[in-house]
């Protein structure tokens, strides 16, 4: 990985799952990267521990593992007394799940999710993160979720920087 000096950096994540994606047990993977700048110094994929009932409450877990780790990287970054972040912009393919994360009201497809999960609300609120629709032939964390077509795979790889052999 190449790692070049710049005087601003932007902190921006992606995240994305596959819903019902393991064929033993139907659970979802759920993956996100985070870059700065141009060059991604950061990711994760895991299958969830929970059985999701929705594309949106799979890609809402993920989006807190997400915004648990935009937080910790945020902290992190300030102690190294790099400039005021602002918002950490989290792409997403999901708009029910930006939809859920922004609208406090409860609703059916709300009302069986974890307690847990509804952090999120409290740092979109805050302003300390926001969720931002992202096409998803744009969504780089697909790569850590599921299987690709090679044209993809090979777009994705190249964004991340990952190296060739």
């Amino acid at each position: 990985m190449f790692y070049s000096k710049a005087e601003y950096y932007k902190l921006v994540g992606y995240f994305d799952n596959n819903w019902c994606g393991d064929i033993d047990d139907q659970k979802s993977t759920s993956g996100y990267v985070f870059f700065m700048g141009n060059i991604a110094f950061s990711w994760f994929s895991k299958k969830q521990p929970i059985m999701t009932l929705s594309t949106c409450e799979a890609e809402y877990v993920a989006a807190s593992w997400c915004v648990c780790h935009a937080i910790w990287l945020r902290n992190l970054l300030s102690k190294m007394e790099l400039k005021k972040l602002g918002a950490i912009v989290i792409q997403v393919d999901n708009k029910s799940a930006i939809e859920l994360a922004k609208n406090p009201v409860n609703h059916e497809r709300r009302k069986h999710i974890d307690v847990h999960f509804h952090f999120i609300c409290d740092h979109v609120k805050k302003g300390s993160v926001e969720l931002v629709h992202v096409a998803s032939q744009n969504q780089v964390a697909d790569i850590f979720t599921k299987p690709l077509p090679k044209v993809l795979f090979d777009k994705y790889k190249k964004m991340i920087g990952m190296m060739d052999g």
